[in-house]
């Protein structure tokens, strides 16, 4: 049975709280390999794959020549291959991507279609690794959070259903809504489809985060990154709102002040059982109170789990 048959059998309800597992369709896997992949991708993302050659996973920006995002990656090894876990709908555009640059590079690359991903949240099971770390076991590859009580398990094909199984005791078992709460909760952003080109990587905190590094040496898109970092001064960084409407945020949209001017972009939405939460690219002035086009959101700004570094 395929992961997508199996999981229009199960149950699956709205998040309400923690613990639970649900289904991370909102990612999708690529998987690179060759003798110099690791090589190739350190040039091409604006992250540190020594740290992931170490056992980390980072998220990573492959960069227009601006200094904004194509796209983005959460990375981690498996065996001698990188795996990079990309929005749903990017995967074709990843692949583009890095190929741009590959001349004879020995990399290839290879998406995977329904590729089982299980996000926990809470109550997270022995064994794990230590947070931002990976770990394979029996079940599969798993990837910590680096900062909440949170974990992807890349299971194992033949693993998918019983893993599923297993780890669905004592927790309730949500929809794909919550694989991205789950998201949200961590204050984790990527590039989703509709907000290409938008966002410096310190915009989405990966300079807090893993997912930017400034003394790795040079990647598509570094001089403007660094120039920024060095000697600029951020007015918009993703922060978090809380919101009691249901209304269809989508990435890259932009939403207004009281007074109609544009207050920010989002990154991405969830609903909850009773309301909603999402990642925006906020000006630093915002205090969260936001509109869609002349709509109300009633929202809130929320709290992330790390502190965001502005600059006086």
């Amino acid at each position: 049975m395929s992961w997508s048959a199996f999981l229009a059998k199960q149950s699956l309800t709205p998040a309400t709280e923690a613990p639970y597992l649900a289904p991370a369709t909102h990612l999708t896997l690529v998987r690179a390999h060759g003798a110099e992949a690791g090589h190739y991708l350190q040039g091409q993302l604006s992250c540190d794959l020594r740290e992931v050659d170490q056992g980390a996973h980072l998220t990573g920006m492959h960069l227009s020549l601006k200094g904004r995002g194509v796209v983005s990656v959460r990375i981690v090894r498996d065996g001698d291959d990188y795996l990079l876990l990309t929005p749903a709908g990017m995967g074709d555009a990843l692949i583009k991507a890095l190929m741009k640059y590959r001349l004879r590079a020995k990399v290839e690359f290879e998406q995977t279609e329904d590729t089982p991903l299980i996000m926990l949240a809470g109550k997270l099971p022995a064994g794990l690794p230590e947070p931002g770390q990976s770990l394979r076991n029996d079940l599969g590859l798993w990837l910590r959070y680096p900062n909440t009580d949170h974990a992807l398990l890349i299971p194992d094909s033949d693993q998918a259903e019983a893993a599923w199984q297993q780890l669905s005791s004592g927790r309730q078992p949500a929809n794909a809504d919550a694989a991205l709460l789950a998201d949200i909760d961590a204050g984790e952003g990527m590039v989703y489809p509709g907000a290409e080109d938008l966002f410096l990587p310190q915009v989405l905190n990966y300079d807090v985060t893993g997912g930017v590094n400034f003394k790795k040496g040079c990647y598509t898109g570094q001089e403007v990154v660094a120039r920024m970092h060095f000697k600029g001064k951020l007015k918009q960084r993703m922060q978090r709102i809380d919101l009691k409407t249901g209304i269809d945020l989508l990435p890259g949209e932009t939403l207004r002040d009281a007074d109609g001017k544009a207050a920010g972009e989002i990154v991405i939405s969830a609903n909850t059982a009773t309301s909603s939460a999402a990642l925006v690219v906020l000006r630093r002035e915002s205090d969260g109170v936001l509109y869609k086009d002349h709509t109300p959101l009633n929202s809130q700004l929320g709290k992330l789990p790390y502190t965001l570094p502005w600059k006086d």
